[in-house]
């Protein structure tokens, strides 16, 4: 790898550590995407998790579709192994659901707090390993449990990055 290669890995790792400068952070912004981004930040991502199985796509912050024997599934930061990439992997969680003026308190300020929860109630969907906050849902009491989307992990691999995807769907 070349210098100026190792650099460009040494600012994307700071980038997924959140450790960039804000200066430096604004430049990147500002800057052309490096076409080497992407596998880049796989990479960087492959060094905080504990396990080793390959990253195929980030879906959040601690929720990854890797690939495990040649199939693509859903496993969080932590390993724990919810479901198949497609499959709704919020089914696979803890749930808290916060629906009450109390619960509300403990998350805005009085001066914020114009959330009804006849209308309203919190969901954070937690790790079942680790306990670490996957996500978190506004919905009305009732609403069903929804991802916020399936990539096209085949369309992606192929079209725009120009490789096979390396599992089998």
């Amino acid at each position: 790898m070349s210098k100026e290669d190792q650099s460009s890995q040494e600012i994307t790792r700071g980038l997924v550590r959140r450790e960039l400068a804000w200066p430096d952070l604004f430049k990147l912004m500002r800057e052309p995407k490096s076409p080497n981004r992407f596998d880049e930040t796989i990479a960087a991502l492959q060094e905080m998790v504990p396990w080793k199985n390959q990253i195929l796509l980030p879906l959040g912050e601690n929720l990854f579709i890797v690939a495990k024997n040649g199939r693509a599934i859903i496993k969080t930061m932590a390993g724990a192994e919810l479901c198949a990439w497609n499959e709704n992997w919020k089914m696979k969680c803890r749930v808290s659901i916060k629906r009450s003026k109390t619960d509300f308190k403990k998350i805005f300020p009085q001066e914020h707090m114009n959330i009804d929860p006849e209308l309203i109630e919190i969901r954070e969907w937690i790790c079942p390993k680790s306990g670490m906050l996957l996500d978190v849902d506004c919905v009305p009491p009732t609403f069903p449990v929804e991802i916020d989307f399936t990539p096209d992990l085949e369309t992606f691999y192929t079209e725009w990055l120009g490789r096979k995807l390396p599992v089998k769907l």
